[in-house]
């Protein structure tokens, strides 16, 4: 396909949505922010993050991901490969975005319409796998407790009082028990407990302010998502944390 200037990066996202569906099939697991835009989320994201299925190495997976991603003509492709991410970088003159993409033996997924996307582009929708929710949420947890960024916050309200959707306990304890954090006063912390986490989450919520919100999730939210984002954000998961450690 060629990338032509007026593409939108929404256009992009889209095409390779639905050309890793055509190609990868069910191998291809669509998990991160963009799941949560097929559940209408608004919050915008540069980034495509996939897990693929079922590979035990990244390496299995680069090839045929760097040759789908070069059908994009005219876009500069840059390529990084580490213990834990294959990472694709496409640039064209007016748009920038990514591909983050690891390997399991197993992923729990479900079919999702892609719809919420095709409709302000007017393009044709397909189904696609995307990783179930419940897992998702684990994993957007998990992520939180690691990197401690309010979008996570955001995702995991939205994932709970949008979506409806509760955490996989089992996922989430794995998480837990291999923590991989660059934050310093967890470096040092290799497993957590579920109260544990309850405590931190609950104790960042209930100190959240306004003004961090909007310093950290400026330009990827609509202004009128904005007012009372903070106290949304704690009700939700100071509920979700109470549900889940009695």
């Amino acid at each position: 396909m060629k990338i032509l200037d007026e593409h939108s990066q929404d256009f992009i996202f889209l095409w390779l949505m639905h050309r890793i569906a055509e190609v990868i099939k069910d191998h291809a697991i669509l998990k991160g922010g963009q799941l949560l835009r097929l559940f209408e989320c608004p919050r915008q994201t540069s980034d495509l993050v996939y897990t693929f299925i079922p590979y035990k190495s990244k390496n299995e997976i680069v090839d045929e991901l760097l040759k789908l991603v070069n059908e994009l003509e005219g876009a500069e492709i840059r390529h990084t490969l580490n213990s834990k991410t294959l990472t694709i970088l496409i640039k064209t003159k007016n748009i920038s975005l990514q591909i983050e993409a690891n390997v399991a033996l197993e992923c729990r997924s479900i079919a999702a319409t892609t719809n919420a996307l095709c409709r302000p582009l007017n393009q044709i929708p397909r189904v696609i796998s995307i990783m179930s929710p419940d897992v998702a949420l684990s994993h957007k947890m998990a992520a939180w407790n690691e990197r401690r960024l309010i979008r996570d916050l955001y995702d995991i309200y939205y994932f709970y009082r949008i979506i409806g959707a509760m955490p996989d306990l089992t996922v989430l304890e794995k998480r837990l028990a291999r923590i991989e954090s660059r934050i310093p006063k967890l470096k040092s912390k290799k497993k957590m407990t579920l109260t544990e986490l309850k405590f931190e989450i609950s104790n960042t919520v209930n100190q959240l302010k306004m003004e961090e919100v909007k310093a950290e999730l400026f330009g990827t939210l609509p202004s009128e998502e904005m007012p009372n984002l903070d106290l949304k954000i704690r009700a939700a998961v100071n509920e979700l944390m109470e549900k889940i450690v009695n």
